[in-house]
């Protein structure tokens, strides 16, 4: 066989703590994969869970080879949680590229070859898309929000401008982890993935932000409201540490309409025109994600997203403020 012909191992790190509900459906997407299983491999770390997570991976995965379990108790060179995990994972691992999904995440069946034609030269770092499954209004909103973020990350790639990594659907070349060091010469973020993927771009690396319905992956939603404001206090950590840009971005989105309603004072013809422009914006953005990405099921609620995009903007910002600790997979950060 030729070495045109002859795939590029690949290693998919997969952390999982307490993913009993979501575990299973993740295994057999891994499983679906058209890439040759004997140049696979599939590492999944366990990280202390205190559910049934162990005993429903290692019952699927016993006549599975090419899926291999590591049982994470302890933490290594300083970091906790999933970066702990994926570090160790890591270092197991034997693939030139390393690919990154997580438990509660379906990947396409040509998830791997339709981000591996992506590394093309000097490019270190891949990003995926990512959507909910069909579950309801917010659901869908959930998916146009990841949508909407995912096709301006797209856009800022194309100007070259590192925006954000994707740790539920994201690969590297190895050459390009080691070079930064790896998770443990980046230290402890709890946005790891954020960590990882401006690493490698600060160290002159190419990233290319994938943008076609071949990687798409399928996240569970958030179960809780709960929940959502815990993922969106971790977000904003990462969020934070981005571009200005993208930190200005999200500032006017959350205060846009109260902004709105002082030009009102004064001019309240200005002040419907901002409006309407501002929602003919977003509500075009999305539409062409939809159209290009073909995922025409949100095309119901893509018309009230803008009400949402100003809704969560406000309330991630609001979450920001408040001191506290972030709560994340039963731990405390």
């Amino acid at each position: 066989m030729s070495k045109e012909s002859t795939p590029v191992l690949v290693s998919i790190l997969l952390a999982a703590r307490n993913e009993e509900a979501n575990i299973e459906r993740c295994l057999r997407s891994l499983e679906a994969l058209r890439f040759p299983k004997e140049n696979i491999e599939i590492c999944i770390g366990d990280d202390d869970s205190s559910d049934e997570t162990a005993r429903i991976i290692l019952d699927y995965i016993v006549d599975k080879p090419y899926f291999k379990y590591h049982k994470i108790s302890e933490q290594t060179f300083g970091l906790k949680g999933k970066a702990n995990v994926l570090a160790q994972l890591a270092d197991f691992s034997q693939g030139n590229h390393l690919f990154f999904c997580d438990a509660d995440i379906a990947v396409p069946e040509g998830w791997i070859e339709s981000m591996l034609k992506h590394f093309e030269g000097n490019t270190g770092v891949v990003v995926g898309l990512t959507r909910m499954t069909k579950a309801g209004f917010l659901s869908d909103f959930l998916s146009l929000e990841w949508l909407f973020t995912l096709s301006l990350m797209r856009y800022f790639a194309l100007l070259n401008i590192p925006v954000s990594g994707l740790g539920n659907n994201m690969a590297v070349t190895k050459k390009a982890y080691d070079a930064v060091g790896g998770y443990k010469g980046i230290g402890f973020s709890i946005v790891e993935d954020y960590a990882l993927f401006m690493a490698i771009a600060k160290k002159k690396f190419g990233f290319v932000q994938a943008y076609s319905r071949d990687v798409i992956a399928v996240s569970e939603p958030v179960s809780s409201f709960y929940g959502l404001l815990e993922q969106r206090k971790r977000w904003m950590q990462g969020i934070m540490k981005s571009p200005l840009i993208i930190r200005l971005c999200l500032i006017f989105s959350a205060l846009l309409i109260p902004g709105i309603m002082l030009i009102a004072i004064w001019d309240p013809l200005r002040s419907i025109r901002m409006v309407v422009s501002n929602y003919l914006l977003i509500t075009g953005i999305v539409l062409i994600a939809i159209m290009i990405l073909r995922q025409w099921d949100l095309l119901k609620t893509s018309f009230l997203f803008w009400f949402y995009l100003i809704g969560i903007s406000c309330l991630m910002l609001v979450v920001h403020v408040i001191p506290g600790k972030t709560l994340w997979k039963d731990r405390i950060y």
